[in-house]
């Protein structure tokens, strides 16, 4: 199949040794978006205002705060933590008609546990949404599509997918979530069941070198081979839940 520019992305990254190629592909969307927000995007408007209607997790705070242009980022945190002051002020009227509010002796104030609940239901609306997170779920969301695309229509590709080390349950969850949606009923049973018996496989393979890095601490196993074990922690936490290291500094 020829390369298209909405190929590239995912052929390149298959061509990386890893346990989750999508992950690569992730990471590298994370640190493309971050570096937006605090550059470009300062002079963008619309973001601007998406970014102070939805503000940030905490894993991505953390990133931008570890990035050098604080100015930027106080810029943003400014007019986020404005837009939150506004949402919350409304709230005023119930804050009073809870201070002002009586219960009985046995019996609790109405308007407390009103308030009590409109307050919490705000802060977790405050809390609940990352603008990051978003563009890049909705990206990987494209590149799922992608790569099912390009499995059922390119040899050469799906050479590459069953040669790679499969997927994290993570990414596995977003290729069984778009397969019937990317693909016709047939090929995505094909699909679904490649993956499935290839996920088997990596596990099993994983867990043999968790395992043999836990024999490795029992003195009768000391001039074991490593072999692969040596990284074997780091590799089964991202095999389950995705990559977890925050590499940035490292490659900025």
């Amino acid at each position: 199949m020829k390369e298209q520019i909405y190929t590239i992305p995912v052929n390149e990254v298959y061509d990386i040794d890893c346990e989750c190629p999508l992950c690569e592909l992730e990471k590298k969307l994370e640190r493309e978006t971050l570096d937006y927000t605090l550059g470009a995007a300062m002079m963008e408007p619309d973001f601007r205002i998406e970014s102070n209607e939805k503000g940030f997790c905490n894993h991505h705070y953390s990133m931008l705060f570890d990035m050098s242009n604080k100015l930027a980022l106080s810029l943003v945190l400014d007019t986020h933590l404005e837009e939150i002051r506004n949402k919350l002020q409304k709230l005023t009227k119930s804050a009073k008609a809870a201070e002002n509010s009586k219960g009985g002796l046995f019996k609790k104030s109405s308007a407390a546990a009103d308030f009590a609940s409109e307050l919490s239901s705000s802060i977790s609306k405050l809390d609940s949404s990352c603008i990051v997170c978003e563009k890049i779920n909705k990206t990987m969301e494209r590149y799922a599509d992608v790569l099912l695309y390009m499995w059922a229509n390119d040899s050469v590709f799906k050479e590459k997918f069953e040669k790679s080390k499969g997927l994290c349950l993570k990414h596995a969850k977003l290729l069984c979530d778009n397969a019937l949606k990317s693909l016709n009923s047939g090929r995505a049973g094909e699909f679904l069941s490649y993956m499935y018996t290839k996920e088997m496989s990596e596990l099993e393979r994983i867990q043999e070198d968790i395992h043999k890095f836990t024999l490795k601490f029992d003195y009768r196993n000391k001039d074991m081979e490593w072999g692969t074990a040596k990284d074997a922690p780091i590799r089964t936490i991202e095999k389950i839940s995705g990559y977890i290291k925050n590499d940035y500094e490292s490659e900025n």
